[in-house]
């Protein structure tokens, strides 16, 4: 078991806790919340900032890490589509690698869980040893 406390604690389904504290077990699961003057300062992990829930990427497409910034935005579907199309001359290990660095910024950016849609399987090596909660909606085309 382990306590964290920061300046702030924001939980999911109540107020911040200015100088809170979050207990979790062995598997990272909340087991508590509390003020942090109600507890030995030496049990506590202390962290400067908020702790805030992990983060919920609701829409990705992991399988397209590779063109992160190559193309355009607000064109509409049919533009994107013509984009994804000139991009598939791209070697398998940048896209392996695109993907990787893909999921690690995830992590390190607070996300914990990702709803990616995908339409093929570029992406399953990554997400079995992800430590991101991956749910792939697949995409199909007609």
């Amino acid at each position: 078991m382990r306590k964290y406390t920061a300046d702030y604690i924001f939980p999911v389904a109540s107020h911040p806790i200015r100088k809170g504290v979050v207990i979790v077990d062995d598997q990272g699961k909340v087991l508590a919340l509390g003020q942090r003057e109600d507890y030995d300062p030496a049990s506590l992990e202390t962290y400067t900032g908020i702790i805030v829930p992990g983060f919920i990427n609701t829409h990705c497409h992991l399988e397209l890490s590779h063109m992160k910034g190559m193309a355009p935005t607000g064109t509409g579907l049919l533009p994107f589509l013509k984009t994804v199309v000139n991009f598939r001359d791209i070697s398998m290990e940048e896209i392996q690698d695109a993907i990787e660095k893909a999921d690690r910024e995830m992590y390190e950016g607070g996300i914990v869980a990702v709803g990616d849609i995908s339409n093929k399987l570029d992406t399953a090596a990554q997400k079995e040893k992800s430590p991101i909660h991956y749910y792939t909606f697949v995409e199909m085309f007609d």
